[in-house]
């Protein structure tokens, strides 16, 4: 009985199946990734319609990047308010602040997304990849293990989403023929 009522009141994302298009925009987009999967499941979790442009889905992705670097500034936040030691301590505040810079990094991207300067886009991405670097994440911080480490995975996933989709508006491009974007952000 619990497992039902569990499962009526629990709010169910259901991916949206994309049309033929634009299932091969996401595909473009996503084959240029680490993690095909998680990039896939992403889009597709946050489609509203079966069909978008790749303008529509640079915007889904870039919203969905920034709201991942605010949530991980909240996050980390949390841990500093309640996080006594200081030796982990520094390395959280330098984490707080990438993910400041990344959560304000990525309202510039937005901005600069919705007056159509996508070269000026693609640079800005292209250095929210550096300022990630300055995270360590492997903090051991009970309950967590190492609570940084998979919101620094996720968030490199979406900013190479990021950086794939834009590149395709800049140069008008449906899809890329190899990593020609992501090899330059993360050493790939």
């Amino acid at each position: 009985m619990i497992v039902l009522v569990l499962h009526i009141f629990t709010p169910h994302i259901e991916a949206i199946k994309a049309d033929g298009a634009t299932e091969a925009l996401i595909n473009s987009i996503c084959i240029e990734n680490e993690d095909y999967g998680f990039c896939n499941k992403i889009i597709h979790e946050k489609l509203k319609v079966p069909t978008a442009t790749i303008k529509e889905l640079t915007s889904l992705i870039i919203y969905t990047t920034m709201d991942h670097a605010n949530d991980t500034y909240i996050f980390i936040d949390n841990i500093l308010r309640e996080w006594p030691v200081p030796k982990e301590t520094t390395g959280l505040k330098t984490c707080h602040e990438v993910y400041n810079r990344e959560t304000n990094s990525f309202l510039e991207i937005r901005f600069l997304f919705s007056k159509g300067e996508y070269g000026r886009m693609g640079e800005a991405i292209l250095s929210t990849a550096k300022i990630l670097e300055d995270c360590r994440g492997d903090f051991l911080i009970p309950p967590y293990k190492e609570p940084l480490i998979e919101k620094k995975r996720v968030m490199r996933i979406l900013i190479t989403m990021s950086a794939v989709s834009g590149h395709m508006i800049k140069n008008e491009k449906a899809s890329l023929i190899s990593s020609v974007v992501t090899a330059q952000f993360f050493n790939i």
